[in-house]
């Protein structure tokens, strides 16, 4: 079975997290062969998004990366791939409409 990293960055996302794993799990529980992890990396957030995500960690295929700082996107996104495990490593943007 091959290994699917989704990487994802985020700062202060508690109204949307739930919603995106949801539609994560939806859409990659249909694929045959594979298995996935998804990697939040927390660009120092200051609102309740840590906590969301180590309470949907425990059903769900999740790893959590906590920056020392803001340190913006770019170098989340670098840690997020340097723990990806993945045989593939996709970079997913998280932004707020």
């Amino acid at each position: 079975m091959k290994l699917l990293s989704i990487v994802l960055s985020f700062r202060n996302e508690e109204g949307n997290i739930k919603e995106l794993i949801e539609r994560i799990n939806k859409s990659l529980n249909i694929l045959k062969d594979w298995s996935y992890e998804i990697i939040f990396v927390n660009d120092d957030s200051t609102d309740n998004s840590e906590k969301i995500l180590l309470d949907l960690q425990k059903d769900n295929p999740i790893k959590i990366i906590n920056m020392s700082r803001n340190f913006g996107v770019d170098p989340c996104v670098i840690a997020g791939f340097r723990h990806a495990k993945g045989d593939a490593v996709v970079y997913l943007e998280l932004t707020l409409v």
